[in-house]
């Protein structure tokens, strides 16, 4: 017989919230830092902690988990930027039923956003992701970046108007 039953509750309770969630914080971390194993690294952090403080409500997780997320990501890049200034020589490199023609296509569209999204100023760039990928109301966005709900509204419309002239110059270079 196992012990109380909390402890099995906690772990369906985990496993349901990495099921749910896995998806948008890699996406997040991975926008963050551009390298596979670091955001993977970086998730598998995220959710630990997230093991030890079960008790914060499901409605506010998501927005947590990014918070984590992200101050998870800041610690290791402040790491390697110390150990980059301490030893130059050892610098870190950053990690470069349809049709199959309609996937194809599909798959240069996202590749364009993608590289489009690259181009953004970084506080832009993690705004769009938050938003449009993980599905983070714009409140939560601000509460995450420290950012006021105005500040945060401006720069979705920057990071959105900004987008729209990237992509339509794409459009245009390939003509």
């Amino acid at each position: 017989m196992k012990g109380g039953g909390g402890d099995e509750v906690e772990k369906d309770i985990l496993e349901q919230l990495y099921r749910i969630h896995t998806k948008a914080v890699y996406l997040y971390l991975y926008t963050l830092c551009h390298n596979h194993d670091l955001a993977e690294d970086l998730m598998q952090e995220t959710f630990l902690r997230a093991l030890c403080s079960l008790e914060i409500a499901q409605s506010e997780l998501l927005p947590w988990l990014l918070t984590v997320a992200r101050n998870l990501y800041l610690d290791t890049w402040r790491r390697e930027k110390r150990l980059e200034k301490e030893n130059e020589r050892h610098k870190v490199e950053p990690a470069t039923g349809k049709g199959i023609l309609e996937m194809m296509i599909q798959k240069e569209r996202n590749q364009n956003l993608y590289q489009a999204i690259q181009k953004l100023k970084d506080i832009e760039r993690e705004a769009v992701v938050l938003y449009y990928f993980a599905g983070i109301s714009q409140e939560e966005i601000g509460s995450i970046l420290n950012l006021s709900y105005g500040n945060t509204r401006v720069i979705l419309y920057r990071a959105k108007k900004n987008l729209k002239k990237l992509l339509e110059g794409e459009e245009m270079m390939r003509e």
